[in-house]
């Protein structure tokens, strides 16, 4: 059971492709939604210091990462990359083998290209992968519910935001509970 826990120590989060075009296509009524679960999920992994790693798909054509994501990224390094899949960049494959943690955390553009093949390429390395359903967005929303199926159907678990900072807090009455609680309001 504890495959479904989700503790601090050994998660990280990958942010993939927060970017201002792809942004700008998305959803309409579920990108806003999107965009404050991502940042929460930011915020989180920032009150506990768990690494992030964040992507850019060709960020001269889509633009950079989003300034509401931009501004709570600390000093978590942003990848450019091409491939759709963040596990076929270099440089972000490296980062994942640098680290230790086995659990990823993933949030992101588009739920059935990039974040879709990035979780089924975690899933085959051997990480355990945890799917934002909420902080994942696609330019229709047939694209993004399909994906999340395709998802925890391969292995992934798909948890809400709340779900992923609860878990991770265990807990009321510590310094991260009191610094997050406003943002469940």
């Amino acid at each position: 059971m504890n495959d479904y826990l989700l503790h601090p120590e050994d998660c990280m989060l990958m942010v993939v492709d927060i970017q201002e075009r792809l942004y700008d296509a998305m959803e309409k009524g579920f990108r806003e939604v999107f965009l404050r679960n991502s940042t929460i999920l930011l915020e989180t992994a920032a009150a506990f210091g768990i690494p992030i790693i964040v992507s850019e798909q060709y960020p001269k054509g889509l633009g950079t990462t989003l300034p509401e994501v931009k501004s709570r990224l600390g000093t978590a390094p942003r990848y450019e990359k091409l491939a759709f899949s963040c596990c076929r960049d270099a440089a972000i494959k490296a980062a994942l083998d640098a680290s230790a943690r086995k659990k990823v955390i993933v949030a992101g553009i588009e739920a059935h290209v990039c974040v879709f093949q990035t979780v089924i390429d975690l899933l085959g390395a051997g990480y355990r992968v945890t799917v934002a359903d909420d902080a994942v967005c696609s330019r229709r929303a047939s694209d993004r519910s399909t994906a999340l199926f395709e998802m925890g159907r391969a292995g992934a678990l798909l948890y809400s935001t709340e779900m992923i900072a609860f878990a991770l807090l265990e807990k009321a009455g510590t310094p991260q509970f009191k610094q997050l609680s406003p943002l469940f309001r």
